[in-house]
């Protein structure tokens, strides 16, 4: 019993481990968990409902592993392959069309919830009333634009 406790903590742990390589090395990832956080924010600005939200989760669910996937191809191919390979490019472009399927669609529902039901303008006019909310959100922003561009590097 120990011992696949022990084996199931160390499965989580590659798991963490991984997730976090993807982090520092990938900035489309950290695109993708920044675009996250953002409309989470303004899904609870523009008082989204819950089951829509919810929705919205596994999309981003849905959009980090497609990303996670397609960074393991990548770097597999790129193990396998010492220099060019056309089946290798294919391979790698075919990943990324998947990634790019999965944003548009993540998108395309984004902006189902968002602007038909008003909630985007519910965003707008939250922040109207609540100047410090603004501040916060222009804020952020750097810090945004730091973690996408320059988390992880070596410094």
């Amino acid at each position: 019993m120990n011992q696949e406790i022990r084996k199931l903590r160390q499965s989580f742990g590659y798991a963490v481990s991984g997730l976090r390589a993807c982090l520092r090395s990938e900035r489309n990832f950290r695109i993708h968990v920044t675009a996250a956080v953002y409309v989470s924010a303004f899904a609870g600005l523009g008082r989204l409902g819950m089951v829509r939200f919810a929705i919205l989760c596994l999309c981003f669910a849905l959009m980090l592993s497609a990303e996670l996937m397609n960074t393991a191809l990548e770097r597999l191919c790129d193990r396998q392959s010492a220099g060019y390979d056309r089946l290798v490019k294919q391979v790698k472009d075919i990943a990324a069309a998947a990634v790019l399927v999965c944003a548009a669609f993540c998108a395309v529902i984004g902006m189902v919830f968002f602007v038909p039901s008003g909630a985007l303008w519910c965003a707008v006019q939250t922040l109207a009333a609540y100047p410090w909310a603004v501040g916060i959100l222009v804020l952020s922003v750097p810090a945004a634009v730091w973690f996408v561009f320059c988390f992880g590097r070596p410094q």
